[in-house]
Formats: structure tokens, sequence, C-alpha cells
């Protein structure tokens, strides 16, 4: 095993990999289906997100975050879970559920807007994910406090179980996470939170975001153990997510890892990434592509061979195609329904909202010789 320097800022971390792809010592110990089950995931993945895109770009769903660069990070730490452990994700870790084969097309119907109602009603598809998986949280890190809370109810059921959870760089800084990290140091919770260091929090860069010599050094003000892997290693983050699992399993209470990894593409369909960041940084990390790296890796250790990936590649396509088509056979949800759960109180403009939208329902054109009756 080795450490490899980070382009910005200059500081060693775990990888078991080199840039290439081969074993820089003895990999860990990992079965052959495993592998295969990794590289299906990655795929899978890479295909989702391409479809996803299209699908926003045609108007059939309103945004899509990619994981693009960073499907090492999910997967390798999904990977280490073991049935009946829970995971709390936020909205870029559509691999750790792939890996553990939550159905596609119930992921495109929620993105399509679906209620989760109507989507069970109407997808025959009985089969659920052996892992726990919370819904996506939006709001960033309120998902760490959760599965705190969460590990700690099993905890108290004695239940023997891990509860893992994923946050960004940037949602470092807010007091959800601080607050979440300090509960879980001091009642020793069997929580492992899962840090992509992807190199920028939106368009904020690393170096404008922390002053923190690393973020996971962050844990230490809380007396949580913490470790920094290669991040576009999926070898490297499985190791080392194995351990805090085991660590947390056992007993031994919460980790913090970092992984450092970048994101390849915008942070979401509303976003220009290159109006912040500069080609040059994009090639540099493009060599460095965890889905190239794993590749070589398993050509050279004899797991996969070019026909094998195509295979995996053809299915990918034909699954994600059926996964769509399936979601697109959902009924679309009342767009009133938006009311009922996110904006359901009784003020002026909610009420005026409320009254615009079913004009326009009904064919009306809602900014056009409107009185304001039927909101009042």
């Amino acid at each position: 095993m080795s450490h490899w320097t980070e382009v910005r800022p200059s500081e060693d971390f775990y990888r078991v990999l080199d840039a290439d792809g081969r074993p820089l010592d003895d990999p860990p110990d990992v079965d052959e289906e495993t592998l295969r089950r990794m590289y299906r995931a990655f795929v899978r993945s890479r295909a989702f997100d391409a479809k996803a895109l299209s699908l926003q770009r045609r108007g059939e769903i309103s945004i899509h975050a990619a994981s693009t660069g960073e499907e090492a990070v999910s997967v390798g730490s999904a990977a280490a879970l073991e049935p009946d452990d829970w995971c709390f994700p936020t909205y870029r870790q559509t691999a750790a559920s792939i890996y553990w084969d939550a159905p596609l097309a119930r992921t495109f119907a929620g993105l399509m807007g679906a209620e989760p109602e109507t989507v069970a009603e109407h997808l025959d598809d009985e089969s659920n994910p052996a892992v726990n998986f919370s819904p996506p949280y939006i709001p960033l890190t309120v998902n760490v406090t959760n599965a705190v809370g969460s590990a700690m109810a099993d905890a108290f059921n004695d239940r023997d179980t891990v509860t893992m959870s994923y946050v960004g760089d940037g949602s470092t800084s807010e007091g959800d996470f601080h607050e979440a990290l300090n509960f879980a140091g001091v009642f020793e919770a069997p929580a492992v939170t899962i840090c992509h260091n992807n190199q920028w929090a939106i368009s904020v860069p690393t170096h404008r975001q922390t002053a923190a010599e690393t973020f996971a050094r962050k844990a230490e003000a809380h007396g949580v153990p913490y470790d920094r892997v290669d991040g576009n290693d999926v070898l490297a983050v499985y190791e080392k997510s194995r351990e805090a699992i085991e660590r947390a399993r056992n007993g031994g209470g919460p980790t913090l890892l970092e992984c450092v990894t970048y994101r390849m593409v915008d942070h979401n369909t509303a976003d220009e990434d290159s109006v912040y960041r500069d080609e040059e940084e994009l090639a540099r990390w493009a060599d460095l592509d965890p889905v190239d790296r794993f590749e070589t890796y398993l050509r050279e250790a004899g797991v996969m061979d070019d026909d094998e990936m195509d295979r995996v590649a053809e299915a990918a396509e034909a699954d994600v195609d059926e996964a769509v088509e399936a979601a697109r056979s959902v009924p679309r949800s009342d767009p009133q329904r938006m009311f009922d759960n996110h904006l359901h109180g009784e003020s002026w403009t909610e009420r005026h909202q409320r009254a615009e939208l079913r004009r326009e329902g009904m064919g009306e054109n809602p900014f056009v010789d409107f009185d304001g009756e039927g909101f009042k």
C-alpha cells in the first residue's frame, strides 16, 4: 500500500491502486463476485446518469445531480455494508443504491415527480435492497444527524447494525455536521460518515471554504476517529470503509472517512462549471478516472476481460431503458400535492399560487386577466 499527494492541498492519503490501476502492494481480499458487482454498479451508474441528463434536457425531470468521476466513493463504501445495515444518502449516491440493486424504475419515477404511493401502486417490482436506504436528502447534513439518531436507536435495541451517511466537503461547514459528529463521539454511535471531498462546494473551491488542514481532521475536535483515502480508488475506499464498519459493529463507535475525489461534471443540471473551473484541472483529474483504473485492475487480475465488460455495458443500457419506460407508465402526480407536502401554509402568496396553478390546469393563462378570484 502507498500514499500519494493530492494536487490541492498537499496532503497524503491512502490508496491501493496507482494512477493506472495497478496495485501498489497486495490488494485487499475481495472475492471475484464482489469485484464484478462493483464494476456493474459503476457501469449502471454512468448509464443512469447519461439517461437522466437526456431526460432533463427533454423536460421529463426537473434537475439531476450526476456522480460521474465520484462513483468509487459510493460503490466502495456501500459494498462494505452488510444486509440490514442503514444508508442515509444525499442526491449524489445513486451508485450506492445501484450496488444494492435498488429498482431503477422507482428512482426514475421519483425524479419524474411521481408520488411514492402512486409508484408503489403502479410498479409491480417487489424487490427491495438488502441494505435499508432512506430517501435521498436535499437539505444537506440533515441526513448525518438523522443517521446518528438511527444508529443510536439500533444500539439501544441491541441490533447488530451499522448506519452510514454521506456528506459533501462544503457541507462540513454546516452546523448539523458538527452536532452529529459530537453526539456520535460522545455516545459512541455505530455510525460511519463518508465525506465526498470533490474539490468544489458547487462553485467554491476547497481553500475558500475551510482553513482546516484536511476535512477528515474536523473529526478530531469531536473525539471521532478519522481516515483519508483516495476516493477514485474503489478498493481503497472499500478497505477503509470495511475497517470503519467493523469497528462500529464491534462497539468501537463512529468514524469519519474523507474520500478525495473530483466532480467531473456540473454540480447539477442547473450549474455551468466552465465559469469557475479550467480545462487543465479537469484533464488532470480525468487521468484518475475511477472506472478506467478499476478496469485495468480487473483485466490484469484476470477477473474480467473486454468481452465481459462489453456485455455489462450492453445490459446496463438495456436495464436503464426498460426502467425509464416503466417509470413513464406511472401516472403523473397532481401538482397541487406540492402545496400539501411542502408549502402547507395559508399565506396570501400560497393561496395565490394555488389559484394560479388551478387556472393553468384548466388550460387558462394564470397571468392574464387574473383578478384573484378563488384565492381570497
